[in-house]
């Protein structure tokens, strides 16, 4: 008589293969290292272990996520000592300003022997998620050398990618910057201008209310505004430094997401007065020219800068502003208006001619307003400004009207007013 137990065991494991075999899968071990898959001998290859750009690339995906993260040491656990203290002040900068999206895009490129080198993008956003993987985001570009270390590798070198970038210098990438962050706005300097801080803030706070109102008309809502205040040597390198040297302050677009203000603190006025309107005026910028699509926006510079003054003066208007004046003289030295379209500036162009299209422009977009109210001169203001369209078809558009009789009221309506 048989052992009960084993004839129960026979009996389950033939349950077994017969289920299986319904399946359509009979497997078992032939002991030569491959595996018979329904009669049929098939060789199970074992994983290929990870190039090296697989493990950079691994790497840097690890230290992209912890700076998303907050961890300041999964950011700097592939960096060589020598290189950390820039990488901690861009991983500091970087969180001050609430860093809020990040994508890595990465290429290997030529490299010497004993090292990798490799192309490195980063898109990232600030304090929204309005970013997106379609594109459009801003993005900064590096070459990072990499050397093996044990069973990994550090990056022991980073300098530019070699290719052009009008974001860089970004103000965080290369010093740790002191911050002072309100409900609306943050600030940022470098530390030896840390005492401008909280007086900026509190006028950039304000300046930013009356911003968030245009924004509604615009669809061009900010999660925050960033105001970084440079001095000297800051405003000659950051975002390439190339602004005339009349400028106080500009505000650079960020891809479609936004912009960045930059203010000169040695043009910076004493008066709060005033420098809420350079402040404003700026910040109507990064309303009114974020997710632009106008690929010609020198030809519009009359109503990119004409709608940037009649906010920043705001609740001034035209006409008791130092713009009256102004256009009184320049009419009187040039002769009188006869558009309101100003031509686009030059690097010739004398301080009168600068002077008198941001004066020009006010006084047109004062002139819209009067007319048609500020919701239809924001809907003409983005449709050129923003979306490119011709001034014809924006102003039919968005006034109900030809442009060549807005520009004929504007003009009569300026004369009578300077």
């Amino acid at each position: 008589m048989g052992d009960g137990r084993n004839s129960r065991l026979g009996a389950a494991l033939l349950v077994a293969l017969v289920a299986v075999a319904s399946a359509g899968i009979v497997l078992w071990p032939t002991g030569d290292g491959t595996t018979a898959v329904a009669g049929r001998r098939v060789t199970i290859e074992p994983k290929a272990p990870p190039t090296p750009l697989e493990q950079v690339e691994a790497l840097l995906e690890a230290q992209v996520d912890a700076l998303t993260k907050g961890d300041e040491t999964g950011w700097l656990a592939p960096v060589d000592a020598k290189l950390q203290p820039r990488y901690r002040a861009i991983f500091r900068n970087l969180r001050a300003l609430e860093i809020s999206y990040t994508k890595l895009t990465i290429e290997q490129l030529p490299a010497t022997a004993g090292s990798m080198s490799v192309g490195f993008q980063l898109d990232y956003c600030f304090s929204t998620q309005l970013c997106r993987d379609g594109g459009g985001n801003p993005n900064v570009g590096y070459k990072l050398t990499w050397k093996p270390r044990g069973s990994s590798y550090v990056i022991t070198g980073m300098t530019g990618s070699g290719k052009e970038n009008y974001l860089q210098p970004a103000p965080w990438e290369n010093t740790q910057l002191a911050f002072a962050t309100g409900r609306r706005v943050i600030v940022a300097a470098p530390p030896s201008q840390r005492k401008h801080l909280n007086r900026v803030l509190q006028v950039a706070e304000k300046a930013a209310a009356v911003a968030d109102r245009y924004a509604g008309y615009t669809g061009n809502p900010q999660a925050r505004y960033r105001v970084y205040l440079a001095d000297n040597k800051s405003w000659n390198s950051w975002y390439g430094g190339k602004y005339p040297a009349w400028s106080v302050a500009y505000q650079l677009p960020l891809g479609r997401v936004g912009g960045d203000v930059v203010v000169r603190i040695s043009e910076m006025p004493s008066s709060n007065k005033e420098l809420t309107t350079i402040i404003q005026h700026e910040l109507a910028h990064v309303v009114t020219r974020a997710s632009s699509t106008n690929y010609d926006e020198e030809e519009d510079l009359w109503l990119i800068e004409g709608i940037a003054e009649y906010i920043g003066f705001l609740p001034a208007k035209p006409g008791a502003t130092y713009n009256k004046d102004l256009l009184s003289y320049s009419f009187g030295q040039r002769g009188d208006l006869k558009t309101v379209v100003v031509k686009p500036l030059t690097a010739k162009s004398d301080d009168l001619t600068v002077a008198t299209l941001y004066a020009t422009g006010h006084f047109a977009a004062g002139c819209m307003a009067a007319k048609y109210g500020d919701k239809k001169l924001l809907d003409f203001v983005d449709r050129v400004v923003q979306l490119g369209e011709e001034l014809d078809p924006a102003s039919r558009a968005a006034f109900g009207t030809p442009f060549k009789s807005v520009d004929k009221a504007c003009v009569s309506w300026i004369k009578q007013r300077t």
